[in-house]
């Protein structure tokens, strides 16, 4: 097995936070069932505390999709164009994501501080709302530095091969 790459390695622990997210989120619904159905014994605030864990499972994963490369694609056109085209298209994708990600970050910020400056929280446990765009921002500005970072490193190392394009039969 190949040695991880620096990408990947920086990947990682979002990654890890993601899944810790995801467990907890798992465990604490396991929990709020079984104490409801077997003690009879409501718990309240799930639904606040479910909300602001899915804001924070996605969006401290999300940096690592960007660090990986691993977005969704489609390939309609791959098969058919020689590689150096399919390298020209990526970097042209990193150079729009990079620009969309940098789009919502400004966009996003008059949002954030909308809540901050309100102080608009949610029903049951009257968590601020700004704490939820606390792992939105977060997600954005590491996926924009991830974005920048990934797009560097090809233009300096080379775009890697893909195991399912770039057989020796193609070249």
């Amino acid at each position: 097995m190949n040695e991880p790459g620096i990408l990947e390695r920086a990947a990682r622990p979002f990654g890890l936070a993601g899944a810790i997210v995801l467990v907890f989120m798992m465990l604490f619904t396991t929990v709020t069932v079984l104490m409801r159905q077997l003690l009879d014994v409501p718990v309240l605030g799930v639904v606040d505390i479910m909300e602001l864990s899915l804001v924070a499972l996605i969006f401290i994963a999300m940096p690592g999709v960007f660090l990986r490369d691993e977005n969704v694609t489609v390939d309609v056109i791959d098969h058919v164009l020689p590689r150096g085209s399919r390298i020209a298209l990526r970097l042209f994708g990193l150079v729009v994501a990079l620009g969309f990600l940098v789009m919502m970050m400004i966009h996003m910020i008059p949002q954030a501080m909308d809540k901050w400056n309100y102080g608009e929280v949610t029903m049951t446990l009257s968590i601020n709302r700004f704490t939820h765009w606390v792992p939105i921002m977060f997600g954005f500005a590491m996926s924009t530095i991830g974005t920048a970072w990934v797009l560097v490193h090809y233009i300096r190392h080379g775009v890697p091969k893909d195991p399912n394009l770039d057989r020796e039969s193609f070249e």
